[in-house]
């Protein structure tokens, strides 16, 4: 029967290694990511083809518009270049041209995108921009922004923050890819993953200011998460990002309500966070379970634990309440139930978990 089975897709691979591993939340805008994370997400088979095909739809709809190449592309966030790679095969199946400006703060990857320049003949429309894209200032605006700055819980990473500060680039009627994306979440029972959070010591990466337990209950982890059971049908949307944003200075501040019905009697832990993300037109990425981005693998769900596991009754409500706030240093998240009965505000003010600015 094992010698029959079929060969693990690349995805299975990567995710088997994984399975209820807790991993602190990526933080690229604070922090420059290293080569070996880089190459874990360009591995990805699927999320560069669908940027690929978003940037393909945009192309052809302005050729159909009878706008004129060469159409600007600004790529923020390059890294060491896949999606200015998507984007000239974009143009090369469009059959048009593009000039492609490609934003990249972090000096490693920077040094990454002047080889591939130099190698590469395609390059040879591509200029190589060393600067955070907050801050650079364009000579021209682009026709279109493509970036890759999503992180499971869809804005955790400060992508509203990024592309708000890079908004200057874009024309008036430029596009971003991607257009919008919306968080979502869903409870889980999954006592063995609350154990590890629970037991992480305090100065683990990831781990809580507040210290002890407190501190790693009230931090959210990246994790594929596999020994758990959802009590409830399915995630819920929680806060929704689109771009670019009208008015820009309204805040990305958050607040929302979500309620679930227990469909059979469960211990729940914590909540499993999601995103679906719209690139262009009906171009899509999801991690969330039902729309499902089949073999994609460079997200896995996040997991926000509850300070204290709540026992629901097949029927019962469990009501959930969850805040984005942000000072002038940082972003962070809060959350709290008030059904079946009223629980303290966990992470507040970002005492334990927050993504810096």
């Amino acid at each position: 029967l094992y010698q029959g089975m079929p060969p693990l897709t690349v995805a299975e691979r990567f995710s088997h290694s994984h399975l209820d591993t807790l991993q602190a939340p990526l933080q690229p805008l604070q922090d420059n990511l290293e080569s070996e994370v880089y190459e874990i997400f360009e591995q990805d088979p699927v999320k560069y083809a669908q940027y690929e095909e978003a940037v393909l739809a945009f192309l052809k709809d302005r050729l159909v518009a009878g706008r004129q190449p060469p159409f600007t592309i600004m790529v923020l966030g390059a890294g060491r270049g896949p999606l200015v790679k998507a984007s000239l095969n974009a143009a090369r199946r469009a059959e048009t041209t593009i000039d492609v400006w490609a934003v990249e703060k972090n000096p490693n990857a920077v040094h990454a995108l002047r080889h591939r320049k130099r190698r590469e003949a395609d390059w040879a429309c591509v200029e190589i921009i060393a600067s955070d894209m907050r801050d650079w200032k364009a000579t021209r605006k682009a026709d279109a922004v493509v970036s890759e700055l999503l992180g499971s819980f869809s804005d955790n990473e400060l992508s509203p923050e990024c592309l708000d500060g890079a908004q200057h680039l874009l024309a008036d009627d430029g596009v971003s890819i991607p257009q919008s994306y919306v968080s979502s979440l869903a409870p889980i029972s999954a006592p063995a993953l609350w154990a590890d959070v629970r037991g992480r010591p305090g100065g683990s990466s990831g781990g809580g200011m507040a210290g002890g337990d407190s501190g790693q209950l009230e931090t959210a982890y990246v994790v594929c998460i596999h020994r758990a059971f959802y009590p409830s049908s399915g995630p819920k949307d929680c806060f929704t990002f689109r771009h670019p944003k009208r008015p820009l200075e309204e805040s990305n501040d958050r607040v929302a309500e979500i309620a679930f019905e227990a469909e059979t009697d469960v211990t729940v832990h914590g909540f499993a966070g999601y995103f679906d993300c719209t690139l262009y037109g009906n171009v899509r990425i999801s991690i969330r379970p039902d729309t499902f981005s089949t073999g994609m693998f460079s997200w896995f769900p996040m997991f926000f634990p509850l300070q204290v596991p709540v026992f629901l009754l097949k029927g019962q409500v469990l009501r959930s309440h969850w805040w984005r706030r942000h000072d002038a240093r940082k972003v962070w998240y809060e959350w709290a139930l008030s059904e079946p009965a009223a629980t303290p505000i966990q992470n507040p003010g970002g005492r334990s978990w927050a993504i810096g600015l």
